[in-house]
């Protein structure tokens, strides 16, 4: 008989399809680590947006948050998802334009700055701009400004006063100024009239003797204060608003004073353009000015785009804007801007403003979109191109750092390294000795060159350590110094002059060699691409031949790879629409194919890695620690001189002091984000290059100071060095990886 009885789950225990999940998150989880790691950076800098930018409303801060990272998406990889303009997009200004009597395309401009100043202004002020120029009507703007800078003068002295102060003012205008200005400041500095400042007053304005010593006191005060020459002036003022009849203590003049004050949001000229609108925005019950200001600027861009071109805007907005939409693909940019295709596809490109309808060669492509339900997809190709270009150094630096790390040596002299290779190179590149070499040995020759200096500044901390036993943490870190201040030294020397360039404006070395500088991607002939691409297939097919033929189905590899290199090269080529990305990118991959090869493949790089893993073992085995370590800071240093060399001679093609500052010790970041993994130190680069790349366009959109993203770049290291924190807070199992980072340092004594 079978035991029929329910067999309910121990308490405590998780239901079979949550532990089935709890399964697979502790088998995928671990390799996760760096990307969890970045994704709670990012979380955890929102509660910071949400108390600064968003001053504790949740909702605006969100907002904030979000507009701040979608703009650094859009500035390191160049995508981005807008809205397509529409009818509705329109009924405010719609509505203002049927409540006017006539609105024209040339009213646009001046619409739009008035209803920005409204904006600018608010309602209540608006209302109060309205009125304080309704009751100086007449007055031109000098005059207006004039009245408005006196009110505080006026108001302090007294219409009384100052008509009693009239005869002195008089004949003290007629007088020397200096003389009155040095008179009137030694009174005041004195606090009382004196016989001989009476004496002295009185010679300039004779006005003066019928005045008690208070009174003159009181008066000489008021022409320190506001200066003779302004003071004079006063009457007049006063007059004028006496036969307005307004008081001094009006609120249209308070609102004047206002307007002519230092530092206000909206002027006396912008006063008059919110007074003009005032009333047709009331009537119109539009309170939204800033959707309205908005729409007013995508339309006057419909209107330099020429899908509108009747004059009233009410006319074209009826009969011409329908089919603008619909016949044509517009996209709202941030800052009301327009991506405007004429053609009606599903997707397509926009060429840039440099594009000449006769010359093909200069076609480069701005955006490429696609559609979406109601928005588009787009790609800003030049965004990719700048991320990819910035990204280059810190990858090969960062291999640099990690071969360190690989022989269980914390590498901190990458910076020096950098310039030791770089300044190598630059001098190869500019020197006359090589002015006559083909771009075929020239630019392989700075590549080595590079190489060559970064390694003799690698290996000297290598034969310290493994000689001497000195510590490589402090040497590298010394080394960095001399390697900066001997370049600037070379730099800047003038007497002699060793690689300072005599013509440039600021301190800097010649700029190399056309032949000397990396060629650019948009000028490599497609058909290159395809070559490689049927090269590699070609290659790896001969070296697979022997498992292809056991398994045909393998002959699927080599034919992947070849397309993968064709349609790469190709793709680089379609995104170099600056013509800054450089075959630096296919140097560097290169460096990071030889850096995995030599470490998992050679026996030099089994050493090496044995040596860093257990020196000891590595030592009873036979293996040499000395030269091991000597080979490793010097390998290390060859990777940073290359990273160096890459960034002259492809992106600056000279040299400047500091020219690399903190390039080498970001290196250190991008290696402990790759966790030590080689092959993901693209991806690590990458995304270091991306925070980078997209920074200014987050500060410029979300109005956030680009120390945020320094912020991310440390909470992301301090995570993935004390990745206990991540390991918790994700519930990543504490066992279920292997850290594959080696260790750093054995101690101070090596």
């Amino acid at each position: 008989m079978t035991d029929s009885t329910l067999k309910l789950p121990k308490p405590g225990s998780a239901p079979p399809a949550f532990a089935g999940i709890g399964r697979a998150w502790g088998r995928v989880s671990p390799s996760l680590v760096p990307a969890l790691a970045v994704l709670t950076a990012i979380l955890i800098t929102i509660p910071f947006m949400i108390l600064t930018g968003g001053r504790g409303d949740i909702g605006r801060g969100l907002n904030i948050a979000g507009t701040a990272y979608a703009a650094l998406v859009e500035g390191a990889m160049g995508l981005a998802v807008n809205d397509q303009v529409s009818a509705d997009d329109f009924a405010l200004v719609t509505t203002l334009a049927n409540a006017s009597n006539g609105l024209s395309q040339g009213d646009l401009r001046e619409l739009a700055r008035a209803v920005n100043d409204y904006g600018a202004a608010g309602a209540e002020n608006a209302r109060a701009y309205q009125a304080a120029l309704a009751a100086f009507s007449g007055l031109d703007e000098d005059a207006l400004t004039d009245i408005g800078e006196s009110v505080e003068g006026l108001r302090a002295i007294g219409a009384e006063t100052l008509d009693a102060m009239l005869p002195l003012i008089t004949e003290l205008e007629a007088a020397d100024r200096g003389d009155v200005r040095a008179l009137a400041e030694t009174i005041r500095g004195d606090g009382a009239i004196t016989p001989e400042s009476r004496a002295a007053v009185t010679a300039l304005a004779p006005a003066a003797e019928a005045l008690d010593d208070d009174t003159l006191f009181a008066y000489m005060r008021f022409v320190d204060e506001y200066g003779i020459v302004r003071l004079s002036r006063f009457p007049e003022r006063l007059a004028s608003l006496d036969e307005r009849e307004i008081a001094l203590d009006a609120p249209a003049l308070t609102t004047l004073a206002a307007l002519t004050a230092e530092n206000v949001p909206v002027d006396l000229a912008g006063a008059a353009r919110v007074a003009g609108v005032v009333e047709r925005l009331e009537a119109t019950a539009i309170t939204d000015v800033g959707a309205l200001s908005s729409q007013i600027a995508q339309l006057r861009g419909l209107y330099e785009g020429e899908l509108l071109t009747v004059e009233d805007v009410s006319t074209a907005i009826r009969d011409q804007l329908p089919a603008a939409l619909a016949d044509n693909l517009i996209v709202r940019r941030p800052g009301d801007r327009l991506i405007i295709d004429r053609a009606n596809a599903p997707f397509g490109a926009v060429l840039g403003d440099a594009n000449t309808p006769d010359d093909p060669a200069d076609d480069r492509i701005d955006v490429a979109y696609l559609r979406l339900p109601g928005a588009a997809l787009l790609f800003f190709p030049a965004n990719l191109e700048s991320m990819i270009v910035r990204s280059i150094p810190f990858i090969i630096a960062g291999l640099a750092v990690a071969l360190g790390f690989k022989a269980g040596l914390f590498n901190i002299g990458a910076e020096g390294q950098l310039y030791a290779g770089a300044t190598v190179a630059v001098w190869v590149g500019f020197s006359p000795l090589f002015a006559q070499l083909p771009a075929l040995i020239h630019i392989p020759l700075v590549i080595v060159a590079g190489i060559f200096g970064g390694a003799l500044w690698g290996a000297i901390p290598g034969l310290l350590k493994a000689y001497t036993g000195a510590h490589e943490v402090i040497v590298t870190i010394m080394l960095n110094y001399i390697a900066v201040l001997i370049v600037d030294w070379l730099i800047k020397s003038t007497a002699p002059i060793l690689l300072l360039d005599p013509t440039a404006s600021t301190p800097r070395t010649p700029f190399i060699d056309a032949a000397a500088a990396l060629p650019r991607f948009s000028t490599i002939p497609a058909w290159l691409f395809l070559l490689a691409g049927a090269l590699t297939a070609l290659f790896t097919f001969l070296t697979h031949r022997e498992s292809i033929r056991q398994t045909p189905g393998a002959a699927v590899r080599p034919l992947a790879l070849g397309v993968l290199v064709a349609g790469g090269g190709l793709f680089l080529q379609w995104i170099a629409v600056r013509n800054a990305l450089h075959v630096g990118f296919v140097v560097m991959l290169l460096a990071v194919w030889f850096t995995d090869w030599f470490l998992s493949r050679t026996t030099l790089g089994f050493e090496l890695r044995t040596v860093g893993a257990n020196p000891d073992a590595a030592r009873y085995a036979g293996m040499s620690v000395p030269r091991n370590i000597v080979l490793a800071l010097a390998m290390s240093g060859a990777l940073a001189g290359l990273a160096g060399t890459i960034e002259v001679s492809g992106v600056q093609l000279n040299m400047q002091p500091e020219f690399f500052s903190g390039l080498g010790f970001d290196a250190i970041a991008v290696a402990l984000l790759a966790r030590n993994n080689i092959r993901s130190m693209i991806a690590a680069g990458l995304l270091w290059g991306s925070l980078l790349t997209g920074a200014g366009l987050m500060q410029l959109r979300a109005d956030i100071s680009i120390d945020l993203v320094k912020i991310i770049q440390a909470l992301i290291i301090m995570f993935i060095a004390a990745d206990a924190i991540i390991r918790y807070l994700w519930a990543i199992p504490k066992t279920a990886e292997k850290t594959s980072v080696s260790t750093f340092s054995k101690g101070w004594g090596g």
